[in-house]
């Protein structure tokens, strides 16, 4: 995911004299060919989060188009303030590129671990959310973004750490909900978004079970609309399961959730979300996925 989005910035950086990518001390590896090619076009701001999200949304104000990027931690929770004052009371339009999703900096533990950083974002105002789940839709959701800079608005990329492969998908339902596999119509179906879908889609395709894959790559209410209303068109006595790589509060769950209330559509939602806590334990993605409960087991004790 770092290097799509890397790549892309490099190509679009040739021909937007005011695109800026401004970093938190990180990533000089993945952007050697943006430096060589753009030196002028690159700012390493340092360890001072805060003030990178303050400088950005100056460079906002007199016309440039700004690109942040960092782990998500130091830049969402880290910098919030900054964020919900100078970009979000101010309206200035700023692109958060964050790294690290999840439970991607496994062992680094908890401080470097992003279990609410879609909640907060989803509080800000004219901020767009979006979270691929591999290298191509990296790709789609950097132009999203980008076009963002220019339309004036805002927005969060959520990527992981790196080494994801491309997802063979079955077919895009719209431009921001992919059917990864499975029928619409299956027994079970199971929802979810970001670079976990790549663990998902080998739980699915290991299993007897009738299973639809579906991943979202945005958090925008047309988007929930959308996927309720292929969800309506489905039998009701199909089982729905939510899994995501972060705290409930905020997520997908709680958002479809609402929006079905207030639809009066009523269907039991299944949910399988990282657990209301810090993670102290060291270990890679994958044993700390399975030991926060979301495992093949407890996914196989969902289905019907």
């Amino acid at each position: 995911m770092r290097n799509a989005f890397a790549n892309y910035l490099n190509k679009i950086a040739q021909n937007d004299k005011d695109l800026m990518l401004l970093v938190g001390d990180i990533g000089f590896r993945i952007f050697d060919k943006f430096r060589e090619n753009h030196e002028e076009k690159f700012l390493n701001c340092g360890i001072a989060e805060q003030n990178m999200i303050s400088v950005a949304a100056g460079m906002a104000s007199e016309g440039k188009r700004p690109i942040i990027y960092t782990i998500i931690p130091f830049l969402l929770m880290r910098a919030y303030e900054q964020i919900r004052v100078d970009i979000g009371i101010n309206n200035e339009p700023v692109m958060l590129v964050g790294v690290g999703g999840g439970l991607s900096y496994d062992k680094l533990g908890s401080t470097h671990h992003s279990y609410e950083d879609i909640c907060l974002m989803r509080t800000i105002p004219n901020m767009d959310i979006f979270t691929p789940y591999d290298p191509n839709s990296t790709v789609l959701c950097s132009q999203l973004g980008y076009n963002n800079l220019i339309k004036g608005r805002s927005s969060y990329i959520r990527l992981s750490k790196g080494g994801e492969p491309n997802l063979e998908v079955k077919q895009n339902l719209s431009q921001f909900i992919s059917l990864i596999c499975g029928e619409l119509n299956a027994k079970n179906i199971i929802i979810t978004h970001g670079a976990i879908t790549y663990q998902l889609t080998k739980i699915v395709r290991e299993s007897n079970k009738d299973i639809c894959l579906l991943s979202i790559l945005s958090f925008d209410i047309d988007v929930i609309k959308k996927l309720l209303l292929l969800l309506n068109d489905t039998p009701k006595e199909n089982n729905l399961i939510i899994v995501e790589e972060n705290f409930r509060i905020g997520g997908l769950f709680e958002f479809l959730s609402v929006e079905m209330m207030n639809l009066n559509m009523l269907r039991k939602i299944k949910s399988l979300t990282l657990p209301q806590k810090y993670i102290f334990d060291i270990y890679d993605r994958e044993i700390l996925l399975q030991r926060s409960g979301i495992s093949k087991e407890n996914i196989e004790r969902l289905l019907i």
